[in-house]
């Protein structure tokens, strides 16, 4: 009994701390620039969902700068971007490419993924990374 109540805490615990890691925007602009109306956001996964979300797409870097492990969004300055993205198909299947994108001032964009067949021709599939516009509220 103290043995299964130990692993269901450690388990709760691994839970909370997944979620809470899941959170943040990392400012890839200056702080002066960093209102909406100066800059756009490009929305993710966090390395720490990536069990919970289906082909998530976690933003690795943008511009040649690390994003931190916990964010799941990035701020950007208007303009074009070269983001290194991580698409994941399940936890153990993924693939990193480049992604270039382009986004206007106070735009919220979402990165989504799609299977697409591999570049070799062995009958396998990638996932590969998309950027759309969010619908405005």
């Amino acid at each position: 009994m103290n043995t299964l109540r130990r692993k269901s805490t450690c388990v709760l615990t691994g839970l909370i701390a997944t979620l809470v890691i899941g959170c943040g925007t990392t400012d890839m602009i200056d702080a002066s620039d960093s209102s909406a109306s100066n800059s756009a956001v490009i929305l993710g996964a966090s390395r720490g969902t990536v069990l919970f979300s289906p082909r998530a797409v976690v933003i690795k870097s943008v511009d040649g700068k690390s994003v931190s492990v916990t964010a799941n969004s990035v701020r950007v300055s208007p303009g074009i971007h070269v983001l290194i993205v991580t698409c994941y198909q399940s936890l153990f299947a993924r693939n990193t490419h480049e992604l270039t994108v382009s986004v206007e001032a106070g735009e919220t964009y979402t990165l989504s993924s799609q299977i697409v067949p591999n570049k070799i021709s062995d009958g396998s599939e990638d996932c590969e990374a998309r950027m759309s516009r969010s619908d405005s509220e």
